[in-house]
């Protein structure tokens, strides 16, 4: 039987799916060890009869009838975003759903490879649910209070009378008031936020930010007071962190997921950093080499989704670093991953061949200038392009020295431009990668 295993119609599914994880959590590392092991038999047997590739990779690794999962495992090459983006086909274990079973869910590219893949719909559907469930009950969230979420799904604000599911199958709550994220305006929600008394904000780490920067801002005398801001889709800082503090008494709850696979792993409840949600994935954090880190070592991340069925993602490259961190104090016996330092084109290759990770600390460059928006790309050249939103037209002081802070940023010096822009262009997405190393000439004339 599958793990977690998923019952008849919705909110019974969701109920039984807590249930299940909040009694594995329970339970001792080496029992979770062995489930996670019986799922990777599981995952492993589905992609060997329904998928060519993985049929092929799983062979030549030796898997067998017999065979130790976590061998198996330790044996397979990684699976890279170009995989998923050449080989749909090849990956696809459709044929073992019924049609229509299975959807396909698209990244935003926000890595710059763009992929597709394939899930069977409503487990997982009902699995992020119950996921979501724990989240709430870790961090003690009054589901009866008023919550903000920014979402790049809508285009104008809506208050519901609750928080939507799965909160709405376990407590009396709400309201929550929906915000369009794209084309952000932190004024506006601000302003939603003291209208409707908010306890709680939900958004990606940068429109948080924003948020928080807009209110120190104001310096009003009584600013509105937050119980959590629960971060998405992005790397959670400690400038955000104080920020947040600062503005409105809150601490941030970081939650680790992706597209590809679900949830992967949320903050611990006394801690910053975060558990890995074994039931739904196993996670790796390996050198250049694909040798396992030690705790401290940052790292890449490599993730097994082990349910996903319909198109098996085992020991994915998603494009993060990491870093393992010691055995938590607080009763869980999940993994714990002690920082995430974000995505692969955050880091940098320094002159000295050294592999670096830069940190965009807004404030030095809003200390400058009147920066109301900017961006950062490392091109091959090497050259450092600063694209700069600003309140007023920069002075040639003003832009010498965010060049030279910018070289500070990250290390050593290079060419740097200084791009003045009306808008910089996010594309159709909220997130908004403030820094990335580039893999190409920079396409622009120096000035």
């Amino acid at each position: 039987m599958s793990f977690p295993f998923i019952a008849a119609a919705d909110e019974a599914q969701v109920r039984l799916l807590d249930q299940q994880l909040e009694e594995f959590e329970r339970w001792p590392l080496e029992r979770q060890r062995g489930q996670q092991a019986h799922s990777l038999d599981r995952l492993f047997a589905g992609a060997h009869r329904h998928s060519a590739l993985w049929r092929a990779r799983l062979e030549a690794a030796g898997h067998g009838p017999g065979q130790d999962a976590w061998q198996t495992l330790a044996r397979l090459p990684a699976l890279k975003r170009s995989d998923l983006q050449e080989n749909f086909q090849a990956l696809s274990c459709a044929a073992a759903f019924a049609e229509g079973e299975c959807s396909e869910a698209h990244t935003t590219g926000s890595t710059g490879r763009p992929v597709t893949t394939l899930r069977h719909t409503e487990s997982f559907r009902l699995r992020y649910l119950a996921f979501s469930r724990r989240c709430s009950q870790w961090h003690g969230l009054d589901t009866g209070r008023a919550l903000l979420r920014a979402t790049f799904q809508i285009q104008e604000d809506v208050v519901q009378p609750h928080w939507g599911v799965p909160e709405a199958w376990f407590n009396q709550n709400g309201p929550m008031v929906l915000t369009p994220s794209l084309g952000r305006d932190p004024s506006r929600m601000y302003g939603l936020m003291k209208q409707h008394q908010v306890s709680y904000a939900v958004a990606n780490a940068s429109v948080l930010h924003a948020i928080a920067r807009h209110a120190l801002a104001q310096q009003e005398a009584q600013p509105p007071r937050l119980h959590k801001m629960l971060s998405t889709g992005e790397t959670v800082t400690p400038e955000l962190r104080e920020a947040c503090r600062s503005a409105f008494g809150a601490e941030v709850v970081d939650r680790y997921s992706c597209v590809e696979a679900g949830w992967l792993a949320v903050q611990c409840s006394r801690h910053e950093h975060l558990h890995v949600l074994s039931p739904n994935v196993v996670i790796e954090i390996v050198d250049e080499d694909g040798q396992p880190c030690a705790p401290g070592q940052p790292g890449r991340v490599w993730v097994t989704a082990l349910h996903s069925h319909a198109m098996p993602l085992i020991r994915y490259e998603i494009g993060d670093r990491a870093h393992w961190g010691a055995p938590c104090d607080c009763g869980l016996a999940y993994p714990v991953i002690g920082r995430l330092w974000g995505r692969e084109r955050e880091f940098i290759r320094t002159p000295d061949g050294s592999s670096a990770y830069v940190a965009v600390l807004a404030k030095e460059f809003m200390d400058i200038a009147p920066v109301r928006d900017m961006r950062f790309r490392l091109y091959r050249d090497p050259l450092l392009c600063m694209e700069v939103v600003a309140a007023l037209p920069l002075t040639s002081a003003q832009r010498s020295a965010l060049a030279a802070q910018a070289q500070a940023m990250v290390g050593f010096d290079c060419p740097t431009e200084v791009v003045e822009l009306p808008a910089i262009d996010w594309g159709q997405t909220d997130k908004r990668p403030s820094f990335a190393s580039v893999d190409q000439p920079w396409p622009g004339r120096r000035g």
